[in-house]
């Protein structure tokens, strides 16, 4: 019996890991290379993947896809200064998110991804966004510079929020979250 046990925790493990790399993918290409016009030049639809791995995947995988997924998107994209600094602030982004979680365990209201918490939500990882950008930009340049992407980077978490929403109610529709978690949900009923 043990043994049916260990392999079903590693078999979960192994979903849990290509998820998690698969939503630091998505984070990624979604940063560096998806461009939506903005007022203000452009923003980029990798917040909307930070968000919904946030929303999906347990709190330290959310955390590692989000860190992983920023910091490469930057490397990619050519801004190898910023990939710490962002590394941080999207791992950050997600801590509402799991916050969230830990108070609302087993909560029917986290059932989907689009609900009223995790719309809540939103409003605090914005605020991350734009108050670690502040703190990033007046490190790596000064306080002008830092003042002057207060805008822009709350076009951007504006951008990533409409996109999540839009995302998630899709995903929402198919039922993606509970299809992820079920094994999940089986083993705690299991013990």
């Amino acid at each position: 019996m043990s043994s049916l046990k260990s392999s079903r925790t590693s078999s979960e493990n192994i979903k849990f890991a290509a998820i998690t790399a698969m939503f630091a993918a998505l984070i990624t290409v979604t940063t560096a290379y998806i461009k939506i016009p903005a007022p203000l030049g452009y923003a980029h639809a990798g917040d909307s993947m930070i968000y919904l791995a946030a929303s999906v995947l347990p709190g330290p995988l959310g955390f590692a896809a989000a860190a992983i997924g920023g910091g490469l998107a930057d490397l990619l994209a050519g801004y190898p200064q910023w990939a710490f600094p962002t590394a941080i602030i999207k791992a950050l982004n997600v801590l509402p998110f799991f916050i969230l979680r830990l108070a609302l365990k087993n909560s029917p209201k986290l059932e989907k991804i689009i609900s009223l918490p995790n719309l809540l939500m939103l409003i605090p990882t914005t605020i991350v966004t734009i108050g670690g950008y502040f703190v990033a930009n007046t490190l790596l340049y000064d306080s002008a510079a830092a003042i002057a992407e207060i805008l822009p980077n709350l076009v951007q978490a504006g951008v990533g929020a409409g996109l999540f929403v839009i995302l998630g109610t899709s995903l929402d529709a198919v039922h993606f979250k509970s299809r992820i978690l079920s094994k999940r949900k089986e083993k705690r009923h299991e013990t």
